[in-house]
């Protein structure tokens, strides 16, 4: 009988207990004042929260004090009995309060030489269940001697950097890393690429982790554009956010820049003329960031050959909106008008005119964003076709052709031309070949007369 009492009692005692529970923040809390005495009375009047109470905890809130050495709280006054689960906290406290400094004697035998920093917690409050765990909105409070004052958020900083580290091409894995001081501060990092006027995207978001957050992606835009990454404390009361800035380029897919060998050979074979019919039916081939026509408006290929004076129309994509954009002609000291790109990024239908003193060969435009896009635009100036054959090698030619003056006359027509090429050759060729029939004809007198000497003299027979 005893031991069922004792153990009836145990159970008891078990049921009436309550489980251990760890608080819970659930927002911020803000006072009305920044600071004030530890010997007002009362602490504070009214008090605001970010947020509402728990449904099923909302029958009052109570402002509470922590002992940060032991944990241990005490009430500084509580609001009526009311609904606070409809909307945020903001709310006066009775007039059962009791002042910091009163608190402070409580645990430590005087009112003052207690400097520190001091939570508080804006309790909600169930009258149903007494017992039920510690939901509660935060704020530190920092005293030093009889005054006190909200405590201010630590300073962190931000660096962004991004790799490859100036520009990529569309599409490419770009690497962004944003590294957090103090390291130690636990948090996330969320990440922006910003077009200006056109908006803004996110990117996505990283933890921190031992001072430093990474996010890969190959979501960029292609445009010159503003990253940002933006660090958000775990403890907003603890540490405050901090913001990183960094320019960065995704440029258009470009065509190579024409190689200038030296040696142009276009297939137009006279003087240039604009006949306003070009041989592309429309579609000239080229960087597919860069348009020319003519004063027409006919497009033209890609390296056109061009004449001093004439004026062509270049449309140039891929630039930053309303960038400022130089027009530089290589290896000549011309100069042009700035031009300026639209909302789009597109330089349209620039008007340039080909120097008057321009000299033959192949040439260069370049249109270029100051440290940013560029395009070039290549075409040729000049007598640049296929030459014909001086009239002297063509008399040559046909001298040693026709052979109406003999074999010693061609040859001679042939030597005289001025380039020692095909014509050169046929003569001295023939001279050759009569050279040959000569040698031939002596060898075979000489044999003939061999054999009648022989013969005479019996040294040879035929037959019987």
């Amino acid at each position: 009988m005893c031991c069922a009492l004792l153990l009836g009692a145990a159970a008891a005692l078990l049921a009436s207990a309550s489980g251990a529970h760890a608080d819970t923040s659930i927002g911020k809390l803000t006072l009305d004042q920044d600071g004030g005495s530890t010997d007002d009375n009362p602490f504070a009047v009214r008090v605001t929260t970010d947020a509402p109470c728990p449904a099923d905890q909302a029958d009052r809130v109570r402002l509470m004090v922590i002992n940060p050495a032991t944990g241990e709280s005490l009430s500084l006054g509580q609001s009526p009995i009311d609904t606070y689960s409809d909307a945020p906290v903001s709310v006066e406290l009775n007039s059962t309060l009791a002042s910091l400094a009163s608190r402070f004697i409580t645990w430590f035998g005087s009112s003052t030489g207690h400097d520190g920093t001091y939570p508080l917690q804006l309790r909600c409050i169930s009258l149903d269940d007494p017992v039920a765990p510690v939901v509660y909105f935060g704020l530190n409070i920092v005293v030093t001697g009889n005054t006190w004052e909200v405590a201010k958020a630590a300073v962190t900083t931000l660096t962004l950097t991004a790799d490859p580290a100036d520009e990529a091409q569309p599409g490419a894995e770009v690497t962004l890393t944003a590294h957090v001081e103090p390291a130690d501060v636990p948090g996330e990092v969320t990440f922006t690429s910003s077009l200006g006027a056109k908006g803004s995207q996110e990117l996505g978001t990283a933890t921190v982790a031992s001072g430093t957050a990474v996010l890969k992606t190959t979501a960029l835009p292609q445009a010159q554009q503003t990253i940002s990454a933006t660090f958000t404390p775990a403890d907003t009361d603890a540490y405050a956010p901090s913001t990183a800035t960094s320019s960065y380029n995704v440029h258009p897919i470009e065509s190579p820049p024409p190689t200038d060998t030296g040696s142009p050979t276009p297939t137009d074979t006279g003087t240039p003329t604009d006949t306003g019919t070009p041989t592309d039916s429309g579609s000239p081939t080229g960087p597919a960031d860069l348009e020319v026509t003519d004063a027409d408006g006919n497009p033209l290929e890609a390296d056109p050959v061009l004449t001093p004076g004439q004026t062509v129309h270049i449309t140039a994509r891929g630039y930053t909106e309303d960038a400022k954009v130089e027009v530089t002609l290589a290896d000549s000291s011309a100069t042009f008008d700035e031009a300026t790109a639209d909302a789009d990024g597109t330089v349209t239908d620039y008007p340039f005119t080909v120097p008057s003193d321009i000299a033959d060969g192949s040439h260069v435009l370049t249109l270029a964003e100051t440290g940013g896009h560029s395009v070039d635009f290549a075409f040729s100036t000049g007598d640049v076709g296929i030459k014909s054959p001086n009239p002297s090698q063509s008399s040559g030619l046909t001298g040693g052709s026709s052979g109406s003056g003999g074999a010693d006359s061609g040859g001679s027509s042939g030597g005289n031309g001025t380039d020692p090429g095909p014509t050169g050759s046929m003569a001295h060729t023939g001279s050759q070949v009569a050279a040959a029939g000569l040698a031939g004809l002596a060898l075979f007198s000489a044999g003939t007369a061999c054999v009648l000497i022989a013969r005479r003299k019996g040294l040879l027979a035929f037959g019987d």
